[in-house]
């Protein structure tokens, strides 16, 4: 099936106020799917939580040793990245496509760019509740924010948009190939770019090879501005970094969507 391109030209007022509401349907619809499918949300929250206590327990009195005085505040925005990474990440548009949805979509009259944006946006709210719920879970047991509750909201917001940033590439990737395997792969690219960062240990403390795959991972710029929020203080550089990282991944994976999309409905 064909269909016209996404349009590049400014459009009227009314046509962006429907695009809007449009979008906001086939998001709650989204939202709606994945409180029906546990698979989707039962593994993004047990394995943060598992990791966190995982790591607490068994590397807390090493990393204390070694000068890291709140092992709980330095591994919290770990298991809140692993939460925030765990959406649908297009997965959910690979159903649609394998079942025609998409193309019953494509001949309605929503714009084509809300049919995208609404599954984004679903996401976003899916991966800032996950990651609501991981650092509750890290306050019960004790982790104390320095920056207090103003700072907890605002590490929210940054797991919120690192998560919608991330899920970017698994919508290129589901509207690439229509392949749910294909779509999965992207989630395991998260391990090693969270191992090539500064996971166990603060980036002073790297060396070799290590320490250079570091500088340039941006989650070490995201967890320096998440870790200043629960464990140094308000810290504009580190705030900063983390912001722009979050920017640069976010520009470049929605940029791969939106060129996946267009080649979709073409």
């Amino acid at each position: 099936m064909t269909a016209q391109a996404i349009a590049p030209e400014i459009v009227p007022w009314n046509s962006t106020r429907e695009s809007l509401r449009a979008g906001w349907v086939l998001g709650v619809r989204e939202l709606r799917t994945s409180i029906r499918t546990p698979a989707y949300l039962v593994p993004n929250l047990v394995v943060p939580i598992f990791f966190f206590f995982m790591m607490v327990g068994a590397l807390e009195e090493f990393a204390v040793g070694f000068g890291i005085d709140n092992w709980k505040a330095f591994q919290l925005p770990v298991a809140i990245m692993f939460a925030a990474q765990g959406g649908s990440a297009g997965l959910n548009m690979v159903a649609d496509i394998e079942s025609g949805y998409l193309d019953k979509l494509l001949v309605t009259p929503a714009s084509r760019i809300s049919i995208l944006l609404g599954a984004m946006a679903a996401d976003l709210m899916r991966v800032t509740a996950q990651a609501t719920i991981v650092l509750l879970v890290g306050a019960a047991v004790g982790v104390h924010f320095e920056t207090g509750i103003a700072g907890a909201l605002v590490l929210i917001v940054l797991s919120g948009l690192f998560g919608l940033s991330y899920s970017g590439f698994g919508f290129a990737m589901a509207l690439k190939t229509g392949n749910a395997q294909s779509t999965q792969t992207v989630q395991f690219l998260f391990l090693p770019l969270l191992f090539l960062s500064t996971l166990f240990a603060p980036r002073e403390a790297l060396a070799g090879w290590l320490s250079t795959a570091a500088t340039f991972n941006p989650l070490t710029y995201l967890l320096a501005g998440m870790r200043s929020l629960s464990m140094s203080g308000w810290d504009a550089s580190d705030l900063g970094g983390a912001f722009l990282a979050v920017a640069i991944l976010g520009t470049a994976s929605i940029s791969l969507a939106l060129l996946a999309f267009r080649g979709r409905v073409r």
